[in-house]
């Protein structure tokens, strides 16, 4: 059984003058994502009843799950291939609501969305793999509603106590003050995580042990809505790199998958692992 821990969101997706209202979130799309795979997962967060019925329709464990609310909501706009987002938060996740069972699980993906999880829960002992996806940690609002990205002691705290790291190139840029890829992966690799992956979007996505720089290429398809790639790239990633503790076979999986997702708005493209091997085969 794997984990998920953060909350979905009530997305508005403005891409090419086209306008299209979506579930998203990190645990969205990788609970989806994985439970198409075959693979048992869980989500801890908060939602709604509609969401709620629709991970339980899609064969997640929701056990964990509330449907209090409130859920956050997310604008996302895209231009020029650049990405502006307003927001509004959701309910918070504390150490309590998380169950023993994640803890001892053998892969956890933390996924905050909007500075929703509780810091301690990074800090638990644990007995599997914890991959952090760490947007949510590094996300504020600005007075109109706008996301800036900022480092923060929490988001810190969750660099430190994490196995994996993954961010995107921005992302990297704000904690490290730096673009470079290698000198931000290493700077990053010392605040903590045992493997550091900065995703590069088409241009794939840079892994680093605290040994050596592997760089893996993502094959190129007809993207739709890059929303939601990051998410199953950790997914992926996560879940592959279990199974087999080999970087390169898992990071291969991951970039294909997240590409793979851009087909379609939403999870209305989530892709089966037949179609991932498919491509895999050759693009690599």
């Amino acid at each position: 059984m794997m984990y998920l821990i953060g909350n979905p969101t009530h997305d508005t997706l403005s891409i090419n003058k086209k306008t299209v209202q979506a579930l998203g979130g990190t645990v969205w799309y990788a609970a989806l994502f994985l439970a198409g795979l075959g693979r048992r997962v869980a989500v801890v967060g908060i939602g709604d009843d509609k969401i709620k019925r629709r991970l339980a329709r899609g064969g997640v464990d929701v056990r964990h799950f509330s449907d209090a609310g409130p859920v956050p909501v997310f604008e996302n706009t895209y231009s020029a291939g650049i990405r502006k987002q307003r927001a509004w938060p959701g309910g918070d996740i504390q150490l309590a609501d998380v169950p023993q069972a994640a803890f001892d699980a053998t892969g956890l993906l933390v996924g905050p969305v909007l500075q929703e999880v509780d810091p301690a829960i990074m800090r638990t002992p644990r007995s599997g793999c914890l991959m952090l996806d760490a947007q949510g940690f590094l996300r504020q609002l600005s007075t109109a509603g706008d996301v800036i990205l900022r480092m923060t002691p929490e988001a810190e705290t969750a660099l430190r106590h994490c196995d994996i790291l993954k961010v995107d190139a921005r992302e990297a840029a704000v904690i490290t003050s730096t673009g470079d890829g290698e000198t931000a992966g290493r700077v990053l690799h010392r605040m903590g995580p045992k493997m550091v992956i900065i995703t590069r979007g088409a241009d794939g996505a840079l892994f680093y042990d605290g040994a050596r720089f592997t760089q893996i290429t993502a094959p190129v398809v007809d993207v739709v809505d890059p929303t939601g790639a990051g998410d199953v790239f950790s997914a992926a990633f996560l879940v592959q790199y279990i199974a087999s503790g080999n970087l390169i076979a898992a990071g291969r999986f991951a970039v294909t998958a997240a590409a793979l997702s851009t087909r379609g708005f939403g999870a209305s493209a989530l892709p089966s692992e037949a179609e991932i091997s498919s491509l895999m085969k050759r693009h690599f």
